[in-house]
């Protein structure tokens, strides 16, 4: 039995009277299905927030999920499941929709934009954190321009190559970008397959001045400078399969994924203004 008519009938028989007249229910109804959805609207709102904030935290605390405990990720799954359940966005996936099977022209949050990794447990992201290594891992992040989606990871010159010659300043650093092309249909929503398209590799060095340019000069200032002077791209006329992965939830800052091995990454979207790639 619908819920108004159940209220009806716990109402005493003069109030039912007024109830009847047409105009009076339709205004009453409205009234109380627009209080209601407001409320319901401010509570989901406020309750998105608090679990936002204490995933942030948690992100913060386990420095990316790279030094989570078996606690740690429970506990972030637990989060994850509650927000995905309040997510804003019906059709996460819309952007990588084709032009023929797009539902609108404005679709807000999109999940098109620059975005950096904050939390994941994937062991084949968390395993580039490597005590020793010839290289330091700095950010990671995610471009989705659709339709493609390129994995962005920035490498660093380690602390210990810091007296080595060659190796660049502590501004240097090589983005790696793994290309890929993304694809959905409303059918497949919130799912998005992926296939490997290419890879880019490019450098900054901070120190190298634009009057030293050139191939020798790019060595003696290290890989980043090799790297922005001479940048990688290759893409090829063959795709290959690279999974998939859930939207699992999206708004405007934040982004939760699930991969087809059962892995999570949430990303926040960057500000224009401290764009890092």
């Amino acid at each position: 039995m619908p819920r108004e008519y159940s209220k009806l009938l716990a109402l005493p028989a003069a109030a039912l009277l007024l109830v009847a007249s047409p105009c009076v229910s339709f205004q009453t109804s409205k009234l109380a299905t627009r209080t209601t959805s407001t409320k319901i609207a401010m509570t989901s709102s406020s309750e998105q927030q608090l679990l936002k904030d204490d995933l942030v935290a948690l992100a913060s605390s386990t420095r990316r999920g790279f030094s989570a405990s078996r606690k740690d990720r429970d506990k972030a799954k637990s989060i994850i499941n509650e927000l995905s359940k309040l997510s804003p966005t019906e059709e996460p996936a819309a952007a990588y929709y084709s032009d023929a099977q797009a539902t609108s022209d404005d679709i807000v949050p999109s999940l098109a934009g620059k975005w950096t990794l904050i939390y994941t447990d994937a062991p084949d992201i968390t395993s580039l954190d490597a005590p020793v290594s010839i290289q330091k891992l700095g950010r990671i992040g995610q471009e989705c321009d659709p339709p493609l989606i390129k994995n962005v990871i920035e490498w660093k010159r380690p602390s210990w190559a810091s007296s080595l010659p060659f190796s660049g300043d502590e501004d240097s650093r090589i983005l790696q970008k793994i290309v890929t092309e993304g694809a959905s249909t409303p059918a497949d929503n919130p799912t998005v397959d992926l296939k490997l398209v290419g890879l880019e590799i490019s450098g900054t060095n901070g120190s190298m001045e634009e009057s030293n340019s050139g191939l020798v000069n790019s060595l003696l200032n290290g890989p980043a400078a090799l790297f922005e002077q001479n940048p990688i791209k290759l893409q090829g006329p063959l795709k290959g399969p690279f999974g998939k992965f859930d939207i699992l939830y999206l708004d405007d800052e934040m982004r939760i994924t699930k991969t087809y091995q059962g892995y999570y990454t949430v990303n926040v979207r960057q500000e224009k203004e401290n764009e890092w790639f």
